[in-house]
C-alpha cells in the first residue's frame, strides 16, 4: 500500500519534457536580416528635370562643363602615315584633337546651346569652320611630339599659317613640348633647339597677341634627369628670348612662362 502525501507529485507521473530548441540570438537575426535585405537599385534617369525652372536647368548644365583641359591639336595630314586620308577627310579643312570634348554639347539641345557659350569650334583652315571646340578662358592650346622628321615643329608652323588669325589671338595659354625643338630622334643640339624656339616665339609674337601664359613640356621619351632637363630649357629659352629683343622685336612683351611635365598638366582624357 502506498502512501500518497498531498502537495506533492511523483516523479513517475510528470509529463516528459520537451528539448528546447537553440534558437536565434537577437544580433544575429538582425545581422541575417540585413544581410538578405534588397539592394534598391539608384535611378539612371532624374525624370523630373525638364520640369524644373529654365533658370535652374541652365545653372546645372552650366556646373556639368568640364574644368580646364589640355587641348592637343594635331594639323594636316600625317606625313608618316603609309596610307593618306580621302580627299573629303576633316584633316584637309583644319586641325583635329584627340581631347574628348564637353558632355553637355552632346545630352540635348539646351545643354548644347549653353555649352556653346563657352566652347567655340575652332582652329579651322582658310577660315572654315573649325573642328576642335575651345574654351579660350581657361582651355590650354597644346602642340604635342608628332613622328617624323620636324614633324612636330612642321604641325605648330601649319596651325600658325592656316589657321584664323582672329582665334589664334584670343589663345591665352599655350604649351609646346620640348619635341618641337629637335630635328628628329632623340639627340639634342642648344643651337638647333635655340633657334626652334626663336622661330616659335616670333610666330607667338606676330599670331597670339592676347597669350597670357607659355608652358614647355619637357619630352617624355628621353631618359634624362629632369634636373638637366630644366637646365637646358631654361639656357634656351632665355637665350631664344634675348634673340627676340635683340634682332626680332624689341618692344616686344613675353608672356610669363614656365616649365612644366606632362603628367602635371591637366589629362587629354577626363
Amino acid at each position: 500500500m502506498r502512501i500518497r502525501i498531498p502537495g506533492t507529485r511523483s516523479r513517475a507521473s510528470s509529463p516528459p519534457r520537451r528539448p528546447r530548441s537553440p534558437g536565434i540570438p537577437i544580433f544575429g537575426l538582425l545581422n541575417f536580416i540585413a544581410s538578405h535585405k534588397p539592394i534598391k537599385q539608384k535611378p539612371d534617369t532624374f525624370h523630373p528635370f525638364s520640369r524644373l525652372p529654365t533658370e535652374l536647368r541652365l545653372k546645372i548644365w552650366q556646373l556639368s562643363l568640364p574644368s580646364p583641359r589640355l587641348v592637343s591639336v594635331q594639323c594636316g595630314v600625317d606625313i608618316s602615315a603609309f596610307t593618306r586620308p580621302p580627299p573629303d577627310s576633316p584633316e584637309y579643312t583644319g586641325c583635329t584633337s584627340p581631347t574628348r570634348i564637353p558632355v553637355s554639347l552632346q545630352v540635348c539641345t539646351e545643354s548644347r546651346a549653353e555649352a556653346l557659350k563657352s566652347y567655340q569650334p575652332s582652329l579651322g583652315f582658310f577660315r572654315g569652320d573649325g573642328l576642335v571646340y575651345f574654351n579660350y578662358d581657361i582651355d590650354i592650346l597644346y602642340f604635342g611630339p608628332r613622328e617624323g622628321f620636324m614633324a612636330a615643329d612642321s604641325q605648330f608652323h601649319t596651325c600658325m599659317m592656316l589657321c584664323e588669325p582672329s582665334e589664334l589671338a584670343r589663345v591665352r595659354r599655350l604649351a609646346v613640348n620640348e619635341a618641337l625643338f629637335r630635328l628628329v630622334g632623340d639627340k639634342y643640339e642648344f643651337m638647333s633647339a635655340t633657334r626652334f624656339t626663336l622661330e616659335m616665339l616670333r610666330q607667338v609674337s606676330q599670331r597670339m597677341k592676347g597669350l597670357e601664359e607659355l608652358i614647355l613640356v619637357p619630352w617624355d621619351e628621353e631618359q634624362v634627369e629632369e634636373g638637366l632637363v630644366r637646365e637646358r630649357l631654361n639656357k634656351q629659352m632665355k637665350s631664344a628670348l634675348q634673340s627676340m629683343r635683340t634682332d626680332v622685336d624689341p618692344s616686344w612683351v613675353a608672356p610669363p612662362w614656365k616649365i612644366i611635365p606632362l603628367k602635371e598638366l591637366p589629362s587629354m582624357i577626363d
